[in-house]
């Protein structure tokens, strides 16, 4: 009994020190992930501020010694700089913005090339520091994660391993841009991660952040972006307007998508893609113009911001201010420019409380602090534009390290999220996947071949037979077919049904007198798929119906050709070798191995 104790007692010291290197090593890659990506982001943070430093109005005539006009031709500069960049690394151009992370993270088990991260560090320089109005948030997130993953892959860690840290990555480099830990893990969870509680990148999240903002408070100080002044919360009676004002946050939200749509359908539908080189030139030179009468548009927006908490602009033009952001920072994203949204739904959304306030107040006689609303219309838009609540909330709160007004920003935030989130019919991010076949809803599965239409697979080549077809004739043509299922038409070409050798067996099974019967008698109706339809309509088609190939019906209604799973099947692992992972797909083969087997199971007991 001893000698087996020994034994016991041996292997699970064993088993604790296998576990605790396991977990010190996380905990050592996740601070050094951390230290890696909040420098990656505080390079990034310090390289934008001295731009902003000699090239924003009112200190480029200083810099170098030109005229104050000289604004103009700023934004145009940058922007030929991101034109050129596109135009040299086309491929590389196209992942950007936070969408692109969280696509690697499903698609590429947190794969991101480390001359990806390079490219739109350097593009969003261009773009952000020559006075673009967006943020800098979805380069840090695109900087961090890129660290995380590159590191991961040098370590030769596993994918989900690389997962994890390259989430890790892109939280700690949010925590280092706006010195908010608690957001940087909150934006991981929120965005990156899609909301994926289970993941267990959440312990790599919060180690990664607090070391990044560590990082980033020594080198940048202990200082916040915004500089919160004296302000009056007012009484019960102001609550009731922090409720109408989050739902006109929402509707401001809808407005900003509006937009953001009209643009993206005149940009990226409508022009050709040699004039789509020009668009942004375009738009950075009718910027400068502008910047001539609105300086507070250059750049990220911070000093705007400050200006309108501060009380120092009067309404009138900070409904200008709001009108100019709503238009040029989805204008910028959708003509080719390199940003995020995070930073401009601050200034959008202080803008819209300060005008609300101003107005509600004149309105009503209440006395409403425009301070106040300003503030918690930041948390407002932020929600609904990037359907982040949680982390909208705590950007607010980490920002302005002010407590009193928590209340009414969580209650006007989630107000404003719902409000975009119906709008959408869901979230921002979960629209966008869903555009290229993912479906985060369902939470397993991307619809890969949802994107293929019926008419690339299907065959012109297939057996069918007239309705009247007698059943002797019939049963040579079934046994002899190519997928084992033969279409029935009428007379006049047109849809009636499948007949499948199962079919066969259970009339003759059934009949004594089978050699009587027609081939309308035995076969079974089906629901035909249009030449346009997605194939994975017709994958649900072909599971209802119990089939090997289903019908496809042509634009005049008649019969065009048939869809067999065989060719569903071959189409599916050709697109599953370009996708390097599984994650979020049908295993549409397993299900159709499943019905193989069911058929045989079937036939066995026939």
């Amino acid at each position: 009994m001893n000698l087996i104790g020994t034994i016991k007692k041996k292997a699970g010291s064993v088993r604790l020190e296998s576990d605790l290197s396991r977990y010190v090593a996380h905990v050592v890659i996740s601070v050094i992930i951390g230290l890696a990506a909040g420098s990656g982001a505080v390079l990034f943070h310090h390289i934008l501020e001295n731009m902003r430093f000699y090239l924003e109005p009112g200190s480029i005539g200083r810099s170098f010694s030109f005229d104050e006009i000289a604004i103009i031709c700023v934004p145009l500069i940058g922007s030929a700089a991101c034109v050129l960049m596109t135009k040299l690394f086309p491929d590389v151009a196209k992942e950007k913005g936070i969408i692109s992370v969280i696509k690697s993270m499903i698609l590429d088990n947190g794969l991101i090339r480390l001359s990806v991260t390079i490219f739109h560090m350097l593009a969003s320089i261009a773009a952000i520091g020559t006075g673009a109005p967006l943020g800098p948030e979805a380069p840090a997130a695109k900087i961090g994660s890129g660290i995380g993953s590159s590191m991961s892959q040098a370590l030769r860690l596993s994918r989900d391993d690389m997962v994890m840290y390259a989430a890790a990555g892109g939280g700690a480099a949010i925590s280092a841009v706006f010195n908010a830990p608690i957001t940087g893990v909150f934006f991981g969870i929120e965005v990156i991660l899609l909301n994926d509680l289970k993941n267990r990148a959440l312990s790599a999240l919060i180690i990664s952040s607090v070391a990044a903002d560590i990082l980033s408070r020594a080198i940048l100080g202990n200082k916040h972006v915004l500089s919160i002044p004296q302000y009056s919360m007012g009484g019960i009676e102001a609550y009731p307007f922090f409720i109408l004002f989050g739902i006109l946050a929402g509707l401001v939200c809808i407005a900003y998508f509006m937009l953001d749509s009209v643009f993206r359908s005149v940009i990226e539908k409508r022009m050709k893609a040699s004039a789509r080189i020009f668009t942004l030139l375009c738009v950075s030179a009718l910027f400068g113009i502008v910047l001539l009468k609105y300086q507070q548009l250059y750049g990220i927006g911070y000093l705007a911001i400050n200006n309108v908490l501060a009380r120092s602009i009067e309404a009138r033009d900070v409904a200008a201010l709001l009108a100019m952001k709503l238009i040029f920072v989805p204008l910028f994203l959708r003509a080719g420019s390199y940003g995020g949204t995070f930073a401009p739904s601050l200034g959008i959304g202080a803008f819209s409380g300060f005008v609300f306030a101003s107005a509600a107040s004149e309105i009503t006689g209440v006395r409403l602090d425009p301070a106040v609303f300003a503030l918690v219309g930041m948390g407002g838009v932020l929600a609904g534009i990037a359907s982040a609540p949680l982390t909208a909330i705590m950007i607010v709160f980490e920002v302005t390290s002010d407590y009193a007004f928590i209340l009414p920003l969580m209650l006007a935030s989630v107000i404003s999220y719902l409000v975009s989130l119906a709008y959408n019919r869901g979230t921002v991010y979960g629209r966008e996947l869903l555009e290229c076949g993912i479906d985060v809803s369902k939470r397993s599965e991307a619809d890969i071949l949802g994107k293929i239409r019926v008419g690339k697979l299907m065959r012109a080549d297939f057996e069918q037979v007239n309705h009247r077809l007698p059943f002797r004739e019939l049963l040579d043509i079934v046994m002899n077919s190519r997928y084992g299922d033969v279409v029935v038409v009428d007379d006049s070409g047109r849809l009636e049904g499948i007949i499948s050798l199962r079919d066969i067996r259970q009339a003759i099974a059934d009949h004594d007198l089978a050699d009587l019967l027609i081939a309308r008698d035995v076969m079974r109706r089906v629901t035909p798929v249009g030449e346009k339809d997605p194939v994975s309509t017709a994958i649900q088609n072909i599971e209802e119906g119990d089939l090997e190939v289903i019908p496809v019906a042509g634009a005049d209604g008649k019969l065009a050709g048939v869809l067999a799973h065989a060719d569903i099947t071959a189409a599916y692992g050709t697109l599953l070798r370009g996708w390097k992972t599984n994650q979020f797909l049908i295993d549409y083969s397993r299900r159709f191995n499943r019905k193989r087997d069911s058929d045989h199971e079937h036939d066995s007991r026939r």
